[in-house]
């Protein structure tokens, strides 16, 4: 791992193109692709091969409806739901951002798993009768804070298409 005071460093981006499932994402071109277990679509994205627990994951489901403004009230409480099932959960920052076509829900926390304290951010996008979950996750929060550059441009470059 690189110098904890200078934070990981790029050397190459690449840009992953789900044209099937409607979203692309840009990464660092040195990070592991590994598809998800148990026939889940998506793709978990790990920076150093020797700590899976600190990685990216997309995942798009097809939803069964189409979502619209007025499930809201529903999508929040299912969010919340899930944040507080975590053991430990700790909530450092809560946020949506609502359009008539677009439903955003994002948090940034802590929580326990087994005995390792994990932080993540995770991202909820919903559009038509999609889903789109973004995860980033550390190993740790020391982890978290060192990876969140990197973890920040994802997150900010993610594009529906």
């Amino acid at each position: 791992m690189e110098d904890q005071k200078t934070g990981p460093r790029y050397y190459g981006m690449r840009k992953y193109v789900f044209e099937r499932d409607g979203y692309e994402l840009w990464l660092a071109s040195d990070w592991h692709p590994h598809k998800m277990a148990d026939g889940r679509k998506g793709t978990i994205y790990i920076p150093n091969e020797a700590d899976p627990d600190t990685c990216f994951l997309a995942e798009k489901v097809l939803l069964d409806y189409g979502v619209r403004p007025k499930d809201v009230p529903l999508l929040r409480g299912g969010f919340k739901a899930g944040l507080a099932s975590l053991p430990g959960c700790e909530i450092e920052f809560e946020d949506e951002t609502i359009t008539p076509t677009l439903m955003v829900f994002e948090a940034r926390f802590t929580f326990l798993e087994g005995e390792a304290r994990r932080k993540r951010w995770v991202r909820n996008v919903y559009w038509g009768e999609g889903q789109l979950i973004l995860i980033a996750q550390g190993s740790s929060p020391e982890m978290f804070a060192y990876w969140l550059p990197m973890f920040t441009n994802i997150m900010l470059t993610a594009k529906i298409t």
